[in-house]
């Protein structure tokens, strides 16, 4: 098999991967045609950039079929690192979204195309925003060309240290998205305990009846006046994960 196409198809399957599992460019209401016609452009530029060395180039089907397994590994985890920012915002949503009221009334999510609450959906949709408002997606770019020179094809290696650096960013997200549902969580637990002791002091009162419209409109002022926090917080997180995607490639080149 000729270099160029050894090249062209390990830096293609290397872009597809991490196309098909970024956020939204990667979600599945985006047309499988565009992702990879997008990816067979930017293969088409970075085969001008990248270099493979011929000393690792692919001599049989056997390898290449290797190579073909980590180019996709490397590419699904760079997009995966994103994958699941956007899902600690979709927990902290469905968190939000149980406490004010709203578990039974769902939408369809055009992130993953699963049912989930309305706030969830809001939320996820504002992330959305707030990704490509600073060109996040920029860095998907950057950091797809530098693993090239810091992973080269046939390189790949699945070691202990990843799958803990996985594990540890997978347990960051549950506290990220317990920061991001925090100002509402709080809000409605000081106002269920305000409406217990107003219940216990006027037993005549019927709680079930304004207990329903004081949670939700109380939910909503709080989320609207925390919507500064979030972006805030968000922006930061976009912008620390560039670093984190060079160092979990550092890692798999080890």
């Amino acid at each position: 098999m000729d270099i160029n196409i050894s090249s062209f198809i390990l830096i293609f399957v290397r872009v597809a991967s991490m196309l098909f599992s970024i956020p939204v460019i990667g979600a599945k209401n985006v047309p499988k045609g565009f992702k990879i016609g997008l990816g067979f452009f930017i293969t088409m530029i970075l085969m001008h950039i990248v270099n493979i060395d011929n000393n690792i180039k692919p001599d049989n089907i056997s390898t290449m079929v290797m190579a073909i397994g980590g180019e996709f590994m490397i590419g699904f985890i760079i997009g995966l690192l994103a994958k699941l920012i956007f899902t600690a915002v979709d927990i902290a949503g469905d968190i939000m979204g149980v406490q004010m009221g709203f578990s039974i009334a769902n939408v369809i999510d055009p992130q993953t195309s699963a049912q989930v609450p309305i706030v969830g959906t809001f939320q996820s949709l504002l992330c959305a925003l707030i990704f490509l408002s600073i060109n996040a997606h920029h860095y998907f770019l950057a950091a797809i060309a530098e693993s090239f020179n810091i992973i080269p094809p046939l390189r790949f290696a699945l070691s202990g240290e990843l799958l803990n650096s996985v594990v540890r960013f997978v347990g960051e997200i549950f506290i990220l998205a317990i920061k991001i549902g925090a100002p509402v969580m709080v809000a409605l637990l000081i106002t269920n305990v305000a409406m217990s002791i107003v219940s216990k002091t006027m037993p005549q009162m019927n709680l079930m009846a304004i207990g329903f419209p004081i949670t939700i409109i109380s939910g909503l002022i709080i989320m609207s006046l925390s919507l500064p926090l979030f972006g805030y917080l968000m922006q930061r997180i976009f912008e620390d994960m560039q670093g984190n995607m060079l160092n979990m490639l550092t890692i798999m080149g080890r």
